[in-house]
């Protein structure tokens, strides 16, 4: 398998982790933060102070 096929499925793997922690956080609200990362991003999915669900996408230092 080629380097770009590699990247291209690793970055669909990542994006469907974060749907599916959506969901789980919508099943659970205990759960508080979760994090997902991939190469040099990272997103964090938080409870805010009305305990909604927000989306925070950043680079990595």
């Amino acid at each position: 398998m080629n380097k770009r096929l590699k990247k291209k499925q690793a970055y669909k793997k990542y994006i469907r982790d974060i749907f599916i922690g959506y969901e789980t956080m919508l099943e659970n609200p205990s759960l508080d933060e979760l994090k997902f990362q991939y190469l040099h991003e990272e997103t964090i999915l938080k409870r805010d102070e009305k305990r909604q669900i927000r989306f925070i996408t950043r680079d990595k230092d």
